[in-house]
């Protein structure tokens, strides 16, 4: 019964709301998320796992750890068959001498609950099979086997967490817990077992009470695809064409709440059995399967952490040109790792109601990995970069994957900081570096937390669906549910901005639609086709400029489009009178272009025909069409503060755009400047500042000229040019 009150509240608030109320988590609750359980600072972990190797080994590996100036070692998360060889059989052996051995060398453990691999005995006798879209059900012998909605797989979650923690939770050589590992990945999310179907057919007539109700507000009187009742629904999988988008929508933020629902239940046990004990969980970089905000506002973690893999990540986006995945081969996209280090520092602040909260890195990549199409080595010296791109953003760990090459099962290709010969390998020797010549000289310097940001950019979990649900171009197979051939996609638009502001060297936080915009100078809203509603009220309160970007405003919850269109009758429509009444992806050789202060650019894959009219009222035009059916026509408008984009921009375009408006409004960039697209950093060099230290990266590479960084003293690096896959570090004066 407790489940199906716990998802009735979900739904009570709506397809995006929750009933959390963070105002009032003070920290000092033990069943609260508390800043005080986590350590801030600058730590290096590792991740080690002694069944790997011999019990001869282990005090040598540990001893090294120490030696490198390791503070924590991850363990255990893929250990269930080793706790629990039997059911209800335990064997703590490994873990007591782990955890202990740890402790002997002033190490502490993070402790992994181990439900992403549950043992061959519970998937014989219990009901958890994980069933993909093709209604394939998915076999023992890898990892991430299960349901999230299986009923017995959350009892038997729950105890394995219960009885880890009742062992655990007061032992002071571990110092936190990290829940399951990489919820979703896999393609796991969405799991079609008979289980999720009974919950998904609950879930909706809590949420639409009738049949009736759900089939007129899915649209279902198209193509006659009304339900006779809920216990006849099935989930949006093997129809012979594209299924109802809101259904499918409906299916995402279900199966999203089914994770939302097991990791609570985890931290429910840890909260009680460990509760001076941090918890968190490893996400993913770029991985939008669920929605993370709601993940953070409900579950309550204590700091968020994610994996970090840049050379893994060049493979997932098929928008980049050829000239870009050669240069971001070896050293990974040069703006994705900061985005994703700004969305989990939001994320953490989500479980205390503000915009940024405790974060770090649970998996860092340290050499070759196991699972891209094309498997480099990074450049020398890019582990080093990335390991202080975090803790220039603010975080508070660097954890790399792993301690040693496995010689066997299915990830020998992936390097560790030792190969398999217990021989030091290249990201070994770069820790070495960070841990040794670095680090002392930043504490030393003393190290405090970034602040807020200047600029706001809105990221959200729901856009991300609309956007796939409803294409207007490729398509997807109804049998895989496969998005294809898309001429734009959500986070290429948000890249593109998130990529242009970063050129600017403005200082930016990534928010949800959900968290505050006080004080902040500027916000952009790359996109949001449903514009959720405290969204919409912050913005009616919002008097500083904000910029949106195409498909923003042009459906409802409903995921249908406004009657009214594009922008709809919110805070938008009201405040920037404009209409769009059609949308085009055209391909590149379509030739479309726009005009921008005298400047031509090419654009493709979204272009909207916009009118900066509105009944009587109007706007005004700031970028027109040079496309040949539109040549002349408005392209962007802009009233009162309030901008929009109708097209995918191009960042060159942004740069210009959003330098004008930044400078228009007296910000600054991290250096202090004053803000202007004349400041534009280019495609190599990138800047990141936390309190008065600032941080300037070259993911090029060829040597780049140094910004000028008036009255600094430069703590790291060399005067003169950045050179190649290098980095400086500069101490700012005391401000007036």
């Amino acid at each position: 019964m407790r489940w199906f009150l716990s998802v009735g509240a979900v739904l009570a608030a709506g397809v995006t709301g929750d009933n959390v109320d963070l105002a009032s988590r003070s920290g000092s609750d033990p069943f609260t998320p508390s800043r005080s359980r986590w350590p801030g600072g600058l730590h290096l972990a590792v991740d080690y796992y002694p069944s790997h190797w011999p019990e001869s080994m282990w005090e040598p590996d540990v001893a090294r750890m120490r030696d490198a100036n390791i503070s924590y070692v991850r363990v255990n998360e893929f250990d269930w068959a080793v706790l629990e060889p039997t059911e209800g059989q335990y064997n703590f052996t490994l873990l007591d001498q782990t955890v202990e051995l740890l402790g002997r060398y002033n190490l502490k453990a993070i402790i992994g609950t181990p439900t992403a691999t549950p043992p061959n005995w519970l998937t014989e006798k219990y009901d958890v099979a994980f069933v993909d879209k093709t209604n394939t059900t998915r076999l023992f012998g890898s990892r991430r086997h299960y349901s999230f909605s299986s009923f017995d797989y959350h009892t038997l979650s729950q105890n394995i967490t219960r009885t880890l923690a009742q062992r655990y939770g007061n032992n002071s050589n571990v110092v936190a817990w990290q829940l399951d590992n990489e919820f979703g990945c896999h393609d796991t999310t969405r799991t079609y077992d008979h289980n999720a179907v009974s919950r998904f057919r609950i879930w909706l007539q809590q949420k639409y009470g009738t049949i009736e109700n759900m089939n007129r507000i899915q649209g279902r009187v198209f193509w006659s695809s009304q339900y006779a009742s809920f216990g006849t629904v099935h989930p949006p999988m093997l129809e012979v064409a594209a299924p109802n988008s809101l259904h499918t929508l409906d299916w995402n933020v279900f199966s999203s709440d089914m994770i939302i629902d097991f990791a609570k239940e985890q931290v429910q046990i840890l909260r009680q059995y460990a509760p001076n004990q941090a918890i968190t969980t490893n996400f993913m970089m770029p991985f939008f399967d669920f929605d993370h905000y709601k993940f953070g506002r409900e579950v309550g973690l204590d700091f968020a952490t994610y994996d970090e893999y840049p050379l893994g990540a060049t493979q997932q986006f098929s928008w980049l040109s050829p000239e870009q995945e050669t240069a971001y081969l070896r050293t990974g996209i040069i703006d994705c790792q900061a985005f994703h280090h700004a969305l989990y520092r939001s994320i953490s602040g989500s479980a205390y109601g503000t915009t940024a909260g405790p974060f770090g890195i649970m998996e860092m990549q340290p050499g070759v990995l196991s699972w891209n199409t094309y498997r480099v080595s990074p450049l020398p010296g890019m582990v080093r970069l990335w390991t202080h791109e975090t803790f220039a953003a603010s975080g508070d760990m660097v954890n790399y994957f792993r301690f040693r090459q496995v010689p066997y099962a299915q990830e020998q290709p992936l390097s560790g900081l030792f190969t398999s010969d217990n021989m030091p390998d290249v990201g070994f020797s770069e820790l070495q570096m960070v841990a040794d010549e670095d680090l002392p000289i930043l504490r030393d310097a003393g190290i405090s937390d970034g602040g807020q940001g200047d600029v706001a950019l809105v990221f959200d979990y729901i856009s991300n669906w609309m956007w796939d649900l409803v294409p207007y171009s490729g398509g997807s197979s109804p049998n895989t549910q496969v998005s294809v051939l898309h001429a734009c996609q959500y986070f290429d638009v948000v890249y593109r901005f998130y990529s242009a502001l970063r050129r600017l060297g403005l200082s930016i936080d990534v928010i949800s639609p959900e968290q505050a915009l006080d004080n902040y100078k500027m916000v952009v809203v790359p996109s949001m086709p449903f514009i959720h509603e405290a969204f919409n009220t912050a913005l009616a309160s919002y008097s500083g400029p904000v910029v949106f970007g195409p498909h923003t405003g042009s459906k409802t919850a409903a995921l249908s489009t406004d009657l009214n269109l594009n922008p709809g009758n919110g805070t938008l429509g009201q405040r920037l009178p404009m209409r769009v009444s059609r949308v085009e992806t055209p391909p590149d050789y379509a030739h479309s272009g726009v005009t921008y202060a005298g400047t031509p650019y090419n654009i493709s894959g979204w272009e909207e025909n916009l009118a900066c009219t509105r009944g009587n009222q109007s706007s005004n035009v700031t970028i027109t069409y040079t496309t040949r059916h539109l040549l002349g026509r408005p392209a962007a408008c802009t009233k009162d503060g309030l901008h929009y984009i109708a097209f995918k921009p191009p960042v060159e375009l942004l740069i210009a755009y959003l330098g004008e408006i930044a400078a228009s409004n007296n910000l600054t960039d991290l250096t202090g400047k004053a803000a202007s697209q004349d400041n534009d950093l280019g495609d190599s060099l990138r800047l990141a500042r936390r309190g008065d230290l600032l941080w300037v990266f070259n993911y090029g590479l060829e040597s780049v000229a140094s910004p000028n960084v008036t009255g600094a003293e430069l703590l790291l690096g060399e005067s003169g040019d950045i050179p190649s896959v290098g980095l400086a570090v500069w101490q700012l004066p005391a401000q007036d």
